[in-house]
């Protein structure tokens, strides 16, 4: 058996106690934050209720506050909530506070019904208090990211320390490896199993490391298995139970897509759904909802915006304001793209040239306007009409569809959902030209990931990123 330590050079950094020191004190900090938080909540919405109907806010308040305040904080820490290697999982996160306030509320409710005090709570400051506490532990969330990431980075913190198990050699500047320490997990030992490929050899190395797991300093193992070495889990299996410490899966991409994906019984047994079914009418009402009243709020706020370009459209070069382009959405079917006029030409025929960096075709203002995005603004228009959505894989010009549908397999997948203003390509770097097939087939991929695993908290995700990969991601 060959034991060795993760990265020679980083030995000492890996099992630093100073790291692992910080992880409670991090904990015990943000629950008292998140329970300061709610009662200043309380306390705020009690006095600003008092002030607006002139009444005198009595000792219920603090108390009330203090009762939900320990519900949360006592739920979210049994769900896992302030395990430091989620703390950065922004979207679980407030998935995770949103459920959790409303049943800390809930249980408030239902015990004070059941306990005949209602009169001793206002309506009014509960509202009050529902909305101020809720985005306030919301934006406690987003805080993290910025403060728990730093310090993940720079080695400051440590939420587990764990031993890799692996089958052979591993590569630890892989993407399957290298975030680890970024994500809490202090790697202090690596055990490699089965070099020899006997099965002597393998059985003689696991028991070393079952009596060695006895009195191992960490918290948790991790299996480093690869597709093809599946046969050899079930081997290990009976062995591996025989550990004090758990012992979890780090799957290679193969593995890590099939179990990431959905289970459904089947006849005593699971299937894993590889692809799944379109989006049922509830799934589909939230983001129909979540379109029509983003779209709507973001015409009303961006009217000026809109009136000013327009203007500056037809001063800057003479033409429309509006550029219209034939475009397939859902399931293929054609509808006309809105967008504001950027070129000195308005191709929609079977050919059509991308544009591309310092392109001749392109307007004064219209360079400016595609650099910052603002030329898809009357896009918003095609959101209300249900053409498209808010996020969606990004609709091409049909030209382009019927180019790609025959050089990329996966292509057509696109059209299972509506196109979108932004998607899961564009705010992962691929938006404006695609000049190669290579950079087109990527594009696809993340829409094809995006369209089999959409849900209205990825969507919201996407819409939060939009805005930063419009500010440092350059398009034409």
């Amino acid at each position: 058996m060959d034991v060795a330590t993760y990265g020679s050079d980083n030995a000492h950094s890996l099992a630093s106690t100073r790291g692992i020191a910080l992880q409670r004190p991090f904990q015990v900090f943000v629950i008292a934050a998140d329970l300061l938080l709610i009662l200043i909540s309380y306390a705020a919405a009690s006095g600003f209720y008092s002030a607006m109907t002139t009444s005198i806010s009595d000792g219920t308040s603090v108390g009330a506050g203090l009762i939900v305040g320990v519900l949360f904080v006592s739920i979210a820490y049994s769900r896992g909530v302030y395990d430091t290697h989620r703390a950065l999982r922004l979207v679980w996160q407030l998935r995770k506070t949103v459920v959790i306030w409303a049943a800390s509320l809930m249980i408030l409710a239902v015990s004070a019904f059941l306990l005949k005090s209602t009169d001793n709570l206002s309506r009014g400051t509960v509202i009050i208090f529902a909305g101020v506490g809720g985005v306030g532990l919301m934006s406690l969330r987003f805080a993290w990211q910025v403060a728990l990431g730093s310090s993940l980075t720079k080695g400051r913190l440590v939420d587990r320390k764990v031993a890799l198990l692996s089958l052979k050699p591993l590569d630890f500047t892989s993407n399957r490896f290298k975030d680890l320490r970024k994500n809490g997990f202090d790697v202090v030992r690596h055990y490699m199993i089965g070099a020899d490929g006997s099965d002597d050899g393998w059985k003689r190395a696991i028991r070393d490391i079952i009596r060695q797991s006895r009195s191992a300093d960490v918290d948790e193992y991790l299996l480093a298995i690869d597709w093809n070495e599946l046969p050899m889990l079930r081997k290990l299996g009976p062995y591996l139970r025989a550990m004090p410490q758990p012992i979890r899966l780090l799957p290679d991409d193969p593995i890590a897509d099939l179990v990431a994906r959905p289970f459904v019984p089947v006849s005593g047994t699971v299937a894993i759904e590889i692809q799944r079914p379109p989006l049922s009418i509830f799934e589909r009402l939230q983001k129909r909802c979540l379109d029509v009243g983003v779209a709507l709020f973001a015409l009303v706020l961006l009217t000026p915006l809109v009136l000013t370009v327009a203007i500056l459209i037809k001063l800057d070069s003479p033409g429309a304001i509006i550029f219209r382009q034939s475009r397939r959405g859902f399931n293929g079917k054609p509808f006309e793209i809105w967008k504001f006029r950027t070129m000195s030409v308005c191709e929609n025929g079977d050919t059509i040239r991308q544009a591309t960096r310092r392109d001749a075709r392109i307007t004064r203002i219209g360079r400016f306007l595609r650099m910052t995005s603002i030329d898809e603004l009357p896009q918003l228009w095609n959101v209300l009409r249900g053409d498209m959505s808010l996020v969606g894989p990004r609709p091409h010009a049909v030209a382009h569809d019927n180019y790609y549908d025959e050089l990329i397999s996966k292509y057509v997948y696109r059209h299972h959902m509506k196109p979108g203003l932004t998607g899961w390509a564009q705010v992962n770097g691929f938006r404006g030209e695609t000049p190669t097939i290579d950079l087109m087939e990527k594009r696809v991929e993340y829409d094809v990931w995006y369209v089999g695993n959409w849900s209205i908290w990825l969507d919201l995700k996407i819409m939060a990123r939009t805005a930063s990969a419009v500010l440092f991601q350059e398009a034409y």
